[in-house]
C-alpha cells in the first residue's frame, strides 16, 4: 500500500468515526432530560380547604396546578403526619415498617427512620443521578446524608432537653445543612420557603427532586408576617386565621411555580401537591360544613388533596377516580427519575404513571390505611373497618350509617371482599422506636 493510499483511507475512517460520534452525541442530545421533582406536602390540611376540591376557601395557586395537572379525587394517606411521612419515604404500609402511630423521634428517643433498615426515596434519586435537598418539618430523625439529602433546611421536632426545639413558627428553631440555631425574629415558612427557592435556581441545570414538607398550617397557629416581615397586628383566631394560613400557603405554591417558569424549566419539572392528614379543626365542601377529621381512623381522616403535575406525561386538567395512596408515591418518583427500587425489601407499592399517562384507569382495587391498631380498606364506593363497621361512602361520606348488618346483596358481597383483604394483610411490624408512646 503506498503512502498516499494509507493517508486516504485513514482520512476516511477518521472522518467515518468522527461522524459516527457527533450521531452518537446528537442522539444523546435529543434524549428527554430526566425530569426535576419536586413534592409539596401540607400539614394538617385536607381537602376542605382547596377550591378546587369543593372548598369556599380561594386557592388560584393550587387550582392552576390542578388545572394543569391530574387531581386524584381519592388519595389517602393515614390520620397523623409521621405515619403519613414515613410511609412516603419507606414505600411501606405501616404495618410493614411497624411505624403505626404518631412519634416525635427527636422527643421520643430511637433510631425511628433507621438508614440501615429503610431505603429513603431521596436515596434511590440520588443513586439515579438527582441533586436532593427537603426544606420544611422533619420529626423521623436527623441523619440527612444517610437518607440521601444533599442538603437540608428543616425543623426538626421538638427535641427532648431541647426547649427552643418547639419552635416552628416565630423564632424558629432550625437545622440548615447541620447548623442548629433559633431565628430570631423570624418566621420558620419563609425560611424553608427561601431556602427551596434558591435550591431551585443554584440547580436549575437539573435534574433535582425537592422535597418540601411544609410547617404550616399546623395547629397552634400564630399570627403571619405582615408587609413589614413582621407578626401581623392583626387579632385573627379561629377559621379566619386558618384561611390565612391557606392564603399563605397557596401564595407559597405560586411561587414555586414562578420560579421554575422565570428559570424555563417548568415543562421538565413533575410537581406533586398532597395533604399529610385530615384537617385539623375543619373546612368546607360544596357548600357543607366539614367538622376536624384529623387523627381519626375513618375516611375523613385519611382521605388528602393529591394533584400531579407532569407536562411531559399527562394531559392538563385531568381529574381520576383512580385510587391512590402514599406508597404509589415512591414507585412513581423512582419510575419518574429512572431509579432502582430496593432489592431485598418488601415494599407495598404500585406506580401512578400509567393513570398519568392515560394508559390506566386506576392504579389498584383498593387502598389502606391505620393508626395503632385500627385499620380500614376501602374500594371506589365501599369502606370497611377491621373492627367490622362498614359504610357506603357514596351515599354517607361521613360513615353515619354502619351497614355491618346490611342484607343488601351489593352491600354483602363488598362487605366480604373487603374482609378478605384485610384479613390477608400481615400482623404489625416491630415498632422502630425505644418507646412505643400511646396513640394520639
Amino acid at each position: 500500500m503506498t503512502r498516499s493510499t494509507f493517508l486516504l483511507l485513514a482520512g476516511a475512517f477518521s472522518a467515518l468515526l468522527s461522524n459516527a460520534k457527533s450521531h452518537l452525541r446528537a442522539a444523546e442530545d435529543s434524549r428527554p432530560a430526566k425530569p426535576n421533582l419536586i413534592f409539596v406536602l401540607v400539614d394538617d390540611v385536607a381537602r376542605d380547604w382547596y377550591s378546587c376540591y369543593g372548598s369556599s376557601q380561594p386557592t388560584p395557586n393550587v387550582d392552576k396546578l390542578a388545572a394543569e395537572g391530574v387531581r386524584f379525587e381519592t388519595a389517602w394517606c393515614t390520620p397523623l403526619c409521621t405515619p403519613t411521612r414515613m410511609t412516603f419515604l419507606s414505600g411501606m404500609y405501616p404495618f410493614r415498617s411497624g411505624w403505626t402511630i404518631h412519634c416525635d423521634v427527636p422527643r421520643s428517643g430511637g433510631k425511628g427512620f433507621d438508614p440501615d433498615k429503610f431505603t429513603c426515596i431521596a436515596r434511590v434519586l440520588k443513586q439515579a443521578g438527582y441533586a436532593t435537598a427537603i426544606a420544611g418539618k422533619w420529626q423521623v430523625k436527623d441523619i440527612m446524608q444517610k437518607h440521601g439529602f444533599d442538603e437540608h433546611c428543616l425543623w426538626t421536632g421538638v427535641e427532648r432537653a431541647n426547649k427552643p426545639s418547639s419552635k416552628r413558627y416565630w423564632d424558629p428553631f432550625l437545622q440548615i445543612n447541620g447548623e442548629r440555631a433559633t431565628h430570631t425574629g423570624q418566621f420558620g415558612p419563609e425560611i424553608t420557603q427561601k431556602f427551596a427557592l434558591d435550591f431551585i435556581a443554584n440547580h436549575k441545570q437539573g435534574p433535582f427532586f425537592l422535597y418540601c414538607p411544609m410547617i404550616a398550617a399546623h395547629q397552634k397557629l400564630e399570627a403571619l408576617p405582615g408587609s413589614d416581615g413582621k407578626p401581623a397586628a392583626e387579632n385573627k383566631a379561629g377559621k379566619e386565621l386558618m384561611a390565612g394560613y391557606i392564603t399563605y400557603i397557596d401564595r407559597q405554591v405560586g411561587e414555586l411555580m414562578a420560579r421554575l417558569d422565570a428559570l424555563g424549566i417548568a415543562e421538565n419539572t413533575v410537581v406533586v401537591f398532597a395533604g399529610d392528614n385530615g384537617t385539623a379543626g375543619g373546612g368546607t365542601l360544596n357548600g357543607h360544613a366539614i367538622p376536624s377529621g384529623k387523627a381519626k381512623v375513618s375516611d375523613l381522616g385519611v382521605h388528602v388533596p393529591l394533584i400531579i403535575r407532569a407536562p411531559m406525561l399527562a394531559k392538563k386538567g385531568f381529574v381520576t377516580a383512580a385510587l391512590a395512596d402514599f406508597t404509589d408515591l415512591y414507585p412513581t418518583f423512582a419510575e419518574l427519575a429512572g431509579g432502582t427500587l430496593p432489592h431485598g425489601v418488601m415494599l407495598d407499592v404500585r406506580s401512578l404513571v400509567p393513570v398519568l399517562k392515560g394508559e390506566a384507569r386506576e392504579s389498584k382495587p383498593w387502598i389502606f390505611s391505620q393508626l395503632g391498631t385500627n385499620r380500614i380498606v376501602r374500594d371506589t364506593r365501599w369502606l370497611f373497618h377491621n373492627t367490622g363497621q362498614f359504610y357506603d361512602l357514596q351515599s354517607d361520606p361521613l360513615e353515619k350509617a354502619d351497614l355491618a348488618a346490611s342484607t343488601e346483596p351489593e352491600a354483602a358481597a363488598a362487605r366480604e371482599r373487603l374482609t378478605k383483604i384485610m384479613a390477608s394483610l400481615p400482623a404489625d411490624g416491630p415498632p422502630p422506636f425505644a418507646e412505643f408512646p400511646k396513640p394520639r
